[in-house]
């Protein structure tokens, strides 16, 4: 009698599949890092990242901060994809830190509310910034976007309003103080699409993405930042 062999490639896939299911529905919650969380310093803010393996239940994760490695506050969350065996990537920016070292760690809550706890990872300040990006409004808007700056010294900027190939639209100096000080880009004549805001301070410059949309209830927040959108 001749035999029949399923292929191995076809029957592991086979075998986690069923797995997969069966722990699904026979376990309340798990999460497993295929990459632990990572911090970098960038100059707009420290950019976290991290993912995952396997996730049963999962509901959300709070990214939490400490300036001591002791107690940590709430910054922000990022729902998770709940129901996944294949490696799912997250990403937060952390946006105006300016603390020599700073402290993260993720708070995984699961759709029972129980939560775990991940590594910690701290990320040390090296770069010696003019200028940096503490809050903006949606990314997305219709009209106008906003973006709250805190310079360190007086002096002149320019920013650039730009669309995604690099063709200049509009160019703007402004005069700017210690402190916090607000820059405005009025979109309301522009095409529907995506721009690039380029700030320049010296030999110092950051560049920003935003998109113009048409409708209004299409303007949506950056969940995966800090709530930070300025009132007008």
């Amino acid at each position: 009698m001749r035999k029949h062999f399923m292929p191995k490639v076809l029957f592991k896939s086979f075998f986690s599949a069923i797995l997969f299911v069966f722990i699904a529905f026979n376990s309340n919650a798990e999460v497993t890092y295929a990459l632990p969380l990572s911090g970098a310093e960038l100059q707009i803010g420290n950019m976290l990242e991290w993912s995952t393996s396997l996730e049963l239940n999962s509901e959300r994760f709070i990214i939490q901060r400490s300036l001591d490695g002791l107690s940590y506050e709430d910054i922000g969350r990022v729902d998770a994809a709940g129901l996944s065996n294949e490696e799912t990537p997250y990403h937060f920016m952390d946006i105006g830190i300016n603390d020599q070292k700073a402290y993260y760690r993720l708070k995984q809550i699961d759709e029972d509310g129980t939560a775990s706890y991940s590594q910690t990872a701290l990320v040390h300040k090296k770069m010696d910034n003019k200028f940096m990006v503490m809050s903006m409004s949606s990314p997305e808007t219709v009209k106008q976007f906003e973006v709250a700056i805190d310079f360190s010294e007086e002096g002149v900027i320019e920013y650039q309003l730009c669309s995604l190939t690099g063709e200049s639209i509009k160019e703007v100096e402004q005069s700017v103080t210690p402190g916090l000080n607000s820059l405005f880009f009025d979109l309301e004549n522009e095409h529907e699409g995506i721009y690039k805001i380029n700030i320049k301070m010296g030999a110092e410059e950051e560049t920003l993405i935003i998109r113009k949309v048409l409708d209004e209830l299409k303007s949506k927040p950056n969940v995966a930042s800090k709530n930070g959108e300025i009132g007008g």
